[in-house]
């Protein structure tokens, strides 16, 4: 059995709880809040599909308990920006690959974007017109930044994909988007444009809306 990758979600809410169910198959998720009540009604509602735990989600401590320097990805999804900026600075700290935060306050998306947050906004996060591609075989993770039309993917590599054997540097020409991690069973990797795709790998993909879907169509045609 492949070991499950590790997400920590900042936030007990109604999002994180549909974010951890979409991600349960393939990761351990954490969450973490300091609201007592929110995170029994999490726990209550998750039971095995996630560990929850009560804390300041901005305490480096905290984090740390809850498996931070484990993550490959963190979500700091509560409805505070200015929270969800101290936790992704940690996680920042920590060298966590692919952090990413809901921000509710446009005015914020400045400071998100020093620090190299990929930002989005909770309507994009669970919308229906996305969660078809999170809840495929391809696509575990879509999130799409609507103030920039910007998408960011987690896609996983089947056998039979015509992408594998293809070089990185051929998805980015062809497909005008970014990958910078390659998700292995070893951890993620920076990978450079002659970089040979295997099957059962995962890329993570950035790059506009249309160019994000078509390269996910494309790459689930087995």
């Amino acid at each position: 059995m492949i070991p499950l990758k590790h997400a920590v979600i900042v936030g007990a809410n109604n999002v994180s709880i549909e974010v951890a169910r979409m991600l349960a198959d393939k990761y351990e998720v954490r969450i973490v809040d300091s609201n007592e009540d929110a995170c029994n009604k999490a726990y209550k509602t998750l039971k095995s599909a996630a560990m929850v735990y009560k804390g300041d989600p901005s305490d480096e401590n905290v984090l740390n308990e809850v498996g931070v320097d484990r993550a490959e990805l963190f979500l700091a999804l509560s409805e505070d920006d200015k929270l969800n900026l101290e936790a992704c600075r940690v996680a920042k700290r920590r060298g966590v690959p692919l952090i990413i935060a809901r921000v509710n306050n446009r005015d914020m998306e400045g400071s998100f974007r020093e620090l190299g947050v990929a930002i989005v906004n909770v309507e994009s996060l669970v919308s229906d017109n996305i969660k078809n591609l999170v809840l495929s075989d391809v696509a575990r993770v879509l999130t799409v930044d609507q103030s920039t039309n910007l998408a960011f993917a987690i896609v996983r590599i089947g056998e039979n994909s015509p992408m594998v054997n293809r070089q990185i540097g051929y998805l980015v020409e062809n497909y005008d988007i970014t990958i910078p991690y390659v998700i292995t069973a070893g951890g993620a990797i920076k990978p450079g444009n002659d970089y040979i795709i295997e099957s059962g790998i995962e890329l993570v993909i950035v790059g506009t809306l249309s160019n994000v879907e078509r390269f996910i169509n494309e790459v689930s045609t087995e």
